[in-house]
């Protein structure tokens, strides 16, 4: 078996899932925006160790686990869309605070790496989507017969691929051009962001038709 045309699909597959636009994309374009390149970067970690930790539980039989017990699983999806409907709201309320940093009594501020960081690992740790996300690709194309190294790249390579995507968009949304841009209009996108998140989390609480 070709080990290089295994791996080159899971990057592939999780670029592509990367870009449609999400709860992580949304909280690290947003942290940038908001605050400094240093507070999204961090963010943009969190979202990565989020990604490196379901997509290991998905290789080690989480996402059987959750097919096995529905309601483990539905009870995540609760907890998931409530911390998104949260972040949602709290950035919605605060889209009229005017200061490109806000002020100690904004609730959307993050004072500390470790608040950016948190902010983005639960964004991502709250979805339990995910683990089912990857447990399909790596049905898909990890099959048993594969040496454990070989699924190892699989799970350093989409540890990779998440931070320097998050990383990118932290970067890229965090200049002064992007800041001022969002300054002008600040009011209006947190208010998209937070209707996002809040739909986003919505879609996790409310049953599958």
């Amino acid at each position: 078996m070709n080990y290089a045309v295994v791996l080159s699909s899971v990057f592939a597959v999780h670029v592509l899932a990367m870009i449609s636009p999400g709860p992580n994309v949304l909280i690290v374009t947003q942290t940038a925006m908001s605050h400094t390149r240093r507070a999204g970067i961090v963010t943009a970690l969190g979202v990565a160790i989020g990604s490196t930790i379901w997509s290991s539980a998905a290789l080690f039989g989480l996402s059987v686990v959750f097919a096995q017990f529905a309601w483990l699983y539905g009870g995540i999806k609760l907890l998931g869309g409530m911390y998104l409907l949260y972040l949602g709201s709290r950035l919605w309320r605060t889209a009229d605070h005017h200061s490109l940093v806000p002020s100690s009594s904004t609730h959307a501020t993050v004072h500390t790496d470790w608040q950016a960081f948190r902010l983005g690992l639960l964004t991502n740790l709250t979805n339990p989507k995910a683990v089912i996300f990857f447990g399909s690709i790596f049905a898909a194309l990890l099959t048993p017969a594969l040496p454990m190294w070989v699924k190892l790249a699989a799970i350093s390579i989409i540890a990779v691929d998440a931070t320097g995507w998050h990383v990118a968009l932290a970067c890229f949304f965090s200049t002064r051009r992007a800041q001022e841009v969002y300054r002008r209009i600040k009011r209006w996108v947190d208010r998209i962001a937070g209707a996002a998140l809040a739909l986003l989390g919505l879609r996790l609480i409310l049953p599958s038709r």
